[in-house]
């Protein structure tokens, strides 16, 4: 699976902890004083802003958009892999249009349409559905946002430098040892013939001082 961000992290941690049990509740850490009208039949999606004194509204479009993309992404990718699972109350349907979030109400506002019909189509299913957790999510967050096959990988990429490792200190040491019984011998021969000289030169001496 990808690298995620910082924010990335966030989210599906609050998904774990029960925090995130539906869209609205999952990204309202990053909502204060917008809305969203949303659309299910025509699956359009529209953030109110509140109008508040020094809204740098460019920027604030950027930040919501991205969070927007990030959760929805992330509640898709989730699922689709089977941490998680959602699904649609039918008896607690809002009435259609709806809207959600922490602008308020009759307050000026500027409105802004969400332009990517991918995301908003998912940020329209995602608005209505309930998220469950299943305990592939814990792990994978407990394993520092890995799935068990990457943890697996990791694990056999550990054992097999390991025996490589050992097979290289192994071979070192082979030539080592062959290196200095290799070096050793000739020392040995040396001190023999060493030994056998000096027996033939005194042998010799005696020889020739015998009376």
């Amino acid at each position: 699976m990808r690298v995620f961000t910082k924010d990335e992290k966030i989210l599906l941690t609050r998904i774990r902890d029960g925090q995130g049990r539906n869209l609205y509740s999952l990204i309202d850490h990053w909502i204060n004083g917008v809305s969203f009208q949303v659309n299910t039949q025509t699956n359009s999606v529209d953030f109110i802003f509140q109008n508040n004194p020094g809204l740098n509204i460019i920027d604030r479009i950027k930040e919501i958009q991205t969070i927007v993309i990030q959760s929805v992404n992330l509640i898709k990718l989730f699922e689709d892999k089977g941490y998680i699972f959602t699904f649609i109350n039918a008896n607690q349907l809002p009435p259609n249009p709806f809207t959600f979030g922490q602008a308020t109400v009759n307050d000026p506002s500027i409105q802004y349409h969400f332009p990517d019909p991918r995301i908003s189509k998912m940020f329209c299913e995602y608005s209505v559905r309930e998220i469950f957790v299943t305990p592939e999510l814990d792990k994978f967050i407990r394993d520092g946002f890995i799935t068990r096959e990457e943890v697996r990988a990791n694990r056999q990429w550990c054992t097999t430098m390991a025996a490589l490792v050992v097979a290289i200190i192994t071979l070192l040491l082979s030539i080592y040892y062959k290196f200095s019984d290799t070096k050793t011998a000739p020392n040995i021969d040396f001190e023999n013939q060493k030994t056998i000289n000096s027996s033939n030169i005194t042998l010799t001496q005696q020889l020739f001082t015998i009376p």
